[in-house]
């Protein structure tokens, strides 16, 4: 019976981002023993975008964003804070680009500040400069901070 017990618990521990709900802002919200978070991907670049999103867990596939377009996604980060989504980006005329878009310190950092149980955001904006993160996507520039170039 104690083993029963441990994988049982074991298993809603570890399971960190699964099942991913890919569902518009205001519809069903999942129930997260930590955060729950929603990350937006936006391109404000003329030339489309494509981004490949991924977990250890989950593959979001490719995604062609053109301008002024969005992708999100939202999940649950574990309680052990180990979550990590990243991206490749590609777009043409640039060198492809590869980089985490969620992990804990990141979101700690720029993303939404608010009581654990609670929507949180985490926001992304590809210019042709580089890519841009915060906890809104205005007013920009002033609550959003540059991390990467297209060269990184």
């Amino acid at each position: 019976m104690k083993t029963l017990f441990f994988l049982f618990f074991y298993l809603v521990f570890t399971t960190n981002a699964s099942p991913i709900a890919k569902t518009p802002i205001g519809s069903t919200k999942k129930l997260c023993l930590y955060s729950h978070w929603t990350v937006y991907i936006y391109n404000v670049m003329i030339d489309p975008v494509t981004v490949h999103i991924k977990s250890g867990d989950d593959d979001l596939g490719d995604h062609t964003l053109q301008f002024n377009d969005t992708e999100n996604w939202s999940f649950c980060e574990n309680i052990w804070t180990t979550t990590l989504f990243y991206a490749y980006f590609n777009c043409k005329n640039t060198k492809p680009v590869a980089f985490n878009v969620f992990d804990h310190v990141t979101s700690v950092n720029y993303g939404s500040r608010s009581f654990i149980y609670s929507e949180r955001r985490l926001v992304w904006l590809v210019r042709d400069d580089g890519f841009y993160v915060g906890k809104n996507l205005t007013p920009f520039p002033d609550e959003m901070t540059k991390l990467y170039d297209w060269s990184y």
